[in-house]
């Protein structure tokens, strides 16, 4: 193997394999039972490598956000599960959709999940990441604080509070699926994805390696208009940080993705 292989996978995963739970956990080989030298790992290999609080307390309305990252090969979907029913709700199914590009590649994924005037009510959600064959999954509970004698939540304030906000429903960018890592064979064609929610709908470009705009004078880099970056032929000089940057009329977000292009062994 060589060395800068083994220096990719040490950083990988180097942040170390932490909450979470697998089904079907694969050996501890990185590197291709079959001999193929364009995979970098033993195919359908996941972890969750940094899962939500076990249990998050918050204020009856306000807005929740849990943070699950997973790790893998291919390149994991990430699902929510609230109790026992999959989320299925319009922007939570855009939000996890990744196009199909770098099957081969070993990346983490993460995943935001923002729940805007979270129930009063507790509830559970589960994080759950898919590669191939395997699955790893880790759950949070959501309660409310106690009241503590504060005055009775009135349903119907908050309605005509809504409709009076000038904003009329605005809601900051937030972006809710990226990779933080994705380490790929040379030559090969990637999709960095950059989902987000919002209203206005975000805006969202792509800043390169050196923090210039990507604007299509660079014929290998292509930005979607779901907001996914294609790069074609990845060479080596593609090492380094892509940021994609959210905005709309009240905020921005951004986000940054290290892709780390590896030489292939013939």
């Amino acid at each position: 193997m060589s060395s800068s292989l083994l220096f990719a996978i040490g950083m990988f995963l180097v942040c170390g394999l932490t909450s979470g739970r697998s089904i079907s956990e694969p050996n501890n080989s990185l590197l291709s039972s079959g001999g193929d030298s364009n995979k970098l790992i033993a195919q359908d290999w996941v972890k969750i490598t940094a899962a939500p609080a076990a249990r998050v307390t918050h204020v009856p309305g306000a807005t929740v956000e849990l943070e699950c990252e997973v790790s893998g090969s291919p390149p994991p979907t990430i699902h929510w599960i609230r109790g026992s029913s999959p989320l299925n709700l319009l922007n939570e199914m855009e939000a996890n959709v990744v196009s199909e590009a770098s099957p081969n590649a070993l990346v983490r994924v993460r995943s935001r999940l923002v729940l805007e005037h979270a129930a009063p009510t507790e509830r559970t959600y589960t994080c759950v990441g898919r590669s191939g064959s395997k699955t790893a999954f880790a759950t949070t509970t959501v309660v409310s604080a106690p009241h503590h004698g504060r005055q009775k939540h009135n349903i119907t304030s908050d309605i005509i509070s809504t409709l009076l906000n000038p904003s009329g429903g605005a809601q900051k960018p937030r972006i809710v699926l990226f990779y933080t890592v994705l380490l790929e064979l040379m030559g090969s064609d990637v999709v960095l994805p950059c989902n987000t929610i919002g209203r206005p709908r975000p805006d969202i470009y792509w800043l390169d390696v050196n923090d210039n705009l990507i604007s299509g004078q660079e014929p290998r880099y292509r930005v979607l208009p779901t907001g996914e970056l294609i790069i074609t032929n990845l060479k080596w000089s593609d090492m380094g940080g892509f940021t994609c940057v959210a905005r709309n009329a009240l905020a921005k977000d951004t986000i940054t993705t290290f892709v780390y292009p590896i030489l292939s062994e013939e």
